[in-house]
């Protein structure tokens, strides 16, 4: 793996603090289960480097740092934005209050700093950097939340002023030559930009998205787990 790329892993832990957990407005039963059902589980694991990721250590549910925090984040009408309200199926999970909301604020702004630091860090170093957001996602949730089907084992993410087609094309080819389908911002589009380089060009930054049908790891874990990490020698 080159000296500039960056793995970013945002949605891989099961971590909600206890103290968070007794304000549920769902069992603790149900809380678990959803907490699982949105975790992408074991995505940390298929990569072996773990001084060239950036690991958020809490469940999504708790803080979801791929949310904007104002009012163009558009998983707010489905109550799932930075902090989150409801759960997958739109049941009240959540009603934190203003000392949650601040503390969470708090875990937010540290990660996007740390990610901001890195990302220049690595610029200064190298002159550009490759950002590979990686997650996974079921078909079951797609399918609950917008209702789409015939998903691919493979959603690359682009973003315009991020893009580098070389490298998209590269990971297209690459996962179609290993036998896995690959759609490009479908189901999901767009990859994460760091918060201090969003909205400006030039940077020398490639973002790119890499969201792993779960059904792709859970049947051969150890297989897929060579193949992604191949697929970073670029």
């Amino acid at each position: 793996m080159k000296d500039y790329v960056l793995i970013h892993v945002p949605h891989s832990s099961l971590y909600i603090p206890e103290e968070y957990k007794k304000t549920s407005l769902i069992s603790l039963s149900e809380l678990e289960k959803e907490n699982l059902f949105m975790c992408d589980i074991k995505v940390d694991e298929l990569l072996e480097n773990k001084e060239k990721m950036i690991i958020f250590p809490y469940s999504r549910l708790y803080c979801d740092v791929e949310r904007f925090k104002d009012d163009s984040e558009i998983m707010n009408q489905y109550g799932m934005g930075y902090i989150y309200l409801k759960s997958s199926t739109g049941k009240v999970m959540f009603n934190p209050n203003e000392e949650h909301k601040n503390i969470v604020t708090k875990i937010y702004d540290r990660h996007h700093q740390l990610l901001d630091e890195k990302v220049s860090e690595i610029l200064e170093k190298y002159g550009r950097c490759v950002l590979i957001d990686l997650h996974s996602y079921s078909k079951e949730l797609v399918f609950r939340l917008f209702h789409y089907e015939n998903v691919p084992d493979i959603c690359i993410g682009i973003e315009e002023d991020y893009y580098s087609e070389e490298l998209t094309n590269h990971f297209i080819k690459y996962f179609e030559n290993n036998g896995y389908s690959v759609k490009i911002n479908y189901p999901y589009k767009g990859s994460l930009i760091p918060n201090k380089y969003y909205g400006k060009t030039d940077t020398n930054i490639v973002s790119i998205m890499i969201e792993i049908n779960k059904r792709v790891y859970e049947n051969d874990f150890d297989n897929f787990k060579k193949v992604l990490q191949k697929s970073l020698y670029f």
